[in-house]
């Protein structure tokens, strides 16, 4: 399929996203991803947060005009298997995408996704990332109770390929509105980092203990480049979304 159609540059950031960079970041204490319903109801702002341990909790809400949840659902399962549909989302940041599962074509559009194992080379900012993002049922960050006809949640667990050790969490949380759908982005950083390997996940848990080695790997910087990349891919994706959608259901329909 040509994509070109939907190959378009970056829009400048909204203002707010503007004022929330410029912002100093909160120092708060918070709750973990298994606790999200919590925070989504808590009235949270948008912007980012550290602990004391030096985690981070970021936010970015994203307003969506013509776009639906049913559409993001399926946008996070047809962007997955191709680099090209990858880039579509952020044509500067992101590099490349596979993955090597088999997606169940005979699942709603919400369910193809759980399970499936992306792997991607992007940038966060100026740094190049090799990662997996290993998406999970909702259940696992305690959303448990949605309305299916009109919210969805993408959840995912963020590996670091470059250390083999998991380093981030991830929930956008949508619900549909009167005029489209409203996305409410987290990212914890460093709030559980764990290596599969037992040994060395005791050395991660002993090391990630101290807040100067914590912060040589997540810091002030990744967490600002987090929530101003998820904030560009996310308006990006609201822009060319509901024609790609439209036009990829309607050739579906007439093959």
């Amino acid at each position: 399929m040509d994509l070109s159609k939907y190959r378009i540059p970056l829009s400048e950031l909204p203002e707010q996203t503007k004022k929330i960079l410029d912002k100093e970041i909160k120092i708060s204490e918070f709750k973990d991803y298994e606790s999200s319903n919590e925070i989504i109801t808590s009235g949270m702002e948008d912007g980012i947060y550290i602990s004391k341990d030096s985690s981070y909790l970021i936010k970015c809400t994203t307003q969506m005009r013509n776009v639906n949840s049913t559409m993001i659902d399926w946008w996070f399962e047809w962007h997955l298997p191709e680099t090209q549909r990858y880039k579509l989302w952020h044509p500067n940041d992101h590099i490349s995408a596979e993955i090597k599962q088999a997606l169940d074509k005979n699942k709603p559009y919400k369910k193809r996704y759980v399970g499936i194992d992306s792997y991607v080379e992007e940038y966060i900012g100026n740094k190049y990332s090799k990662l997996c993002i290993s998406f999970k049922s909702p259940d696992r960050f305690g959303l448990t109770d949605l309305d299916s006809d009109v919210t969805t949640a993408i959840c995912a667990e963020v590996k670091d390929l470059e250390t083999d050790m998991t380093i981030a969490q991830l929930l956008h949380y949508v619900s549909d509105s009167a005029i489209g759908c409203s996305m409410q982005s987290y990212f914890w950083l460093g709030n559980k980092i764990s290596h599969e390997n037992r040994i060395l996940n005791l050395c991660a848990n002993f090391f990630f203990n101290f807040s100067t080695v914590k912060r040589y790997f997540i810091n002030d910087t990744l967490a600002k480049s987090l929530l101003r990349h998820c904030c560009e891919e996310m308006n990006h994706l609201s822009i060319f979304l509901p024609e790609l959608y439209k036009d990829i259901s309607r050739s579906s329909n007439s093959s």
